[in-house]
């Protein structure tokens, strides 16, 4: 079992090292089938009979679908036969839980920072701002910013991004140096904040449910002053393929990245996204200037 674990965990780290919390997953995943597989071989039908298993435990079919993925690397990685194709695909009816928190919500959060820890008030301010994943947000070490920008290292296959810190901003950064976190960690300090600001969120909220309205509410104020929907896409460090997918209907990029309404400043797109920023104001009480008088 052992070595049919590290073979998965080898496959996952190279040669494209995935997340710590997707390795997490795969490896409880393939330990599980392995403690109920036992002594057997893996087969066909030993796969059969283990989804079988599951179902009959109650376990969803959204998360029998997850583990579908997690098996079929873990075959993949030990040579095993894998013989199910797309049509053997659980397929969940339920639609996935994913809020998006109400725009009043996290101004509620962000206007009772001084009920939080440092370390609190330092992730929902990056989480606010640049609209990090969990990942994201596990992955930012001290070596990672400075007194003027930050380098978000983006999860999923997308860009990194080194983003210029606003002013309001920066005594948070300077009073914490981040440590060590998991996204469980994460996920656990997002509920620790909304209690902390007596805030009841919907069952499945996260740090991810502020990217979602951070996105939505972007695109709308992108829109009221005639520039691109897809500076968001840059903004957030997606892929160039995802990019034109999403707001092109192609992965072809070069129409869409519009390069006559961008500054030469390496920050331009900092600077347009924070003059339309929702959130960015109430870090400073609402009064102070996201960014210095010379970008505007």
């Amino acid at each position: 079992m052992e070595i049919a674990l590290e073979n998965l965990k080898l496959t996952l780290t190279s040669p494209w090292e995935r997340a710590p919390g997707t390795i997490k997953t795969y490896l409880e995943t393939g330990k599980r089938f392995l403690d109920w597989l036992g002594n057997k071989e893996p087969a066909e039908i030993s796969f059969r009979q283990y989804f079988s298993y599951r179902r009959d435990n109650k376990i969803s079919e959204r998360t029998l679908c997850k583990e579908f993925y997690h098996l079929k690397k873990l075959a993949e990685a030990n040579g095993w036969e894998w013989t199910f194709t797309a049509d053997d695909v659980p397929f969940p009816e339920e639609e996935p839980s994913a809020p998006a928190l109400a725009p009043e919500v996290v101004e509620r959060l962000i206007n009772a920072q001084h009920l939080y820890l440092k370390s609190d008030r330092f992730y929902l301010a990056v989480s606010t701002t640049w609209g990090c994943r969990r990942e994201e947000l596990a992955r930012i070490r001290k070596r990672d910013y400075d007194a003027e920008t930050i380098l978000i290292r983006t999860a999923q296959k997308g860009r990194w991004v080194r983003h210029l810190i606003p002013d309001v901003l920066k005594p948070i950064f300077e009073t914490y140096h981040p440590k060590q976190h998991t996204p469980t960690a994460l996920s656990i300090m997002f509920h620790r904040i909304c209690r902390a600001a007596d805030i009841e969120v919907e069952k499945g909220s996260s740090f991810h449910s502020i990217r979602r309205n951070l996105r939505t509410i972007l695109e709308w104020n992108l829109a009221e002053e005639r520039l691109p929907l897809s500076l968001v896409a840059d903004y957030f460090g997606w892929s160039k393929k995802t990019k034109g997918l999403t707001y092109g209907g192609s992965a072809m990029l070069d129409v869409y990245d519009h390069p006559e309404i961008l500054p030469s400043d390496k920050f331009a797109i900092d600077m347009l996204i924070y003059k339309c920023h929702p959130y960015l104001k109430f870090w400073g009480g609402g009064t102070a200037s996201p960014l210095k008088e010379r970008f505007f």
